[in-house]
């Protein structure tokens, strides 16, 4: 018999919910309450709200998991440097 490890796929991938990861589940909500804000045509909006949920599914094809949360915040984050220098001897140390 030989000695073997389980090995649980499961949980090394992220959480999803039809497909999508809750980053882009609460993308997916937003847009939604931004359609139905503007517009009261239903069939459009379910449409809209549809084709955003398709695309996300393609955007997301390949990608590792929380890619959307990590551009979102890299776009967001501030770039800002520190104001001091550092001299040579802490750069080569």
């Amino acid at each position: 018999m030989k000695n073997t490890v389980k090995w649980f796929r499961k949980i090394r991938t992220a959480n999803r919910i039809f497909g999508l990861e809750f980053f882009d589940l609460f993308l997916l909500v937003a847009i939604f309450l931004l359609v139905f804000t503007f517009s009261t045509n239903l069939i459009v909006n379910c449409a809209l709200v549809l084709g955003a949920y398709f695309f996300l599914r393609l955007y997301k094809n390949n990608k590792p998991p929380h890619w959307t949360g990590s551009v979102a915040g890299f776009l967001v984050r501030p770039k800002s440097y520190p104001m001091q220098r550092e001299t040579e001897k802490e750069i080569f140390e």
